[in-house]
């Protein structure tokens, strides 16, 4: 994970994938302190990946496509739970970037 993403940071992801989880997310099960580690360094990671930091939707999609990656065992098979880390990754942005919505 980044050196400079605080304890306070990484509380708030952890408290949005729990509400993800609360409201029903199914791929943000019992894991939020696992998936949030990997979240903000696929976040803030995204400029490597050709994304700058003004395309929050390109960086939400990417944010998605690498949970998936991480954390789904057959990331081909993944159907309709796309939506659902899609869900999450809009989830996670959130708590990094408060207010920026989009």
């Amino acid at each position: 994970m980044a050196d400079d993403v605080s304890a306070e940071t990484l509380a708030r992801v952890i408290a949005a994938i729990a509400r993800a989880r609360d409201e029903g997310c199914p791929v943000a099960s019992s894991r939020p302190e696992e998936i949030a580690p990997v979240a903000i360094r696929r976040w803030y990671s995204s400029n490597r990946r050709g994304l700058k930091p003004s395309d929050r939707k390109g960086r939400i999609r990417d944010l998605a496509k690498g949970l998936v990656a991480h954390f789904d065992f057959e990331p081909t098979l993944i159907g309709p739970l796309r939506k659902d880390y899609e869900f999450l990754a809009e989830c996670v942005a959130e708590a990094l970037e408060p207010g920026r919505g989009g």
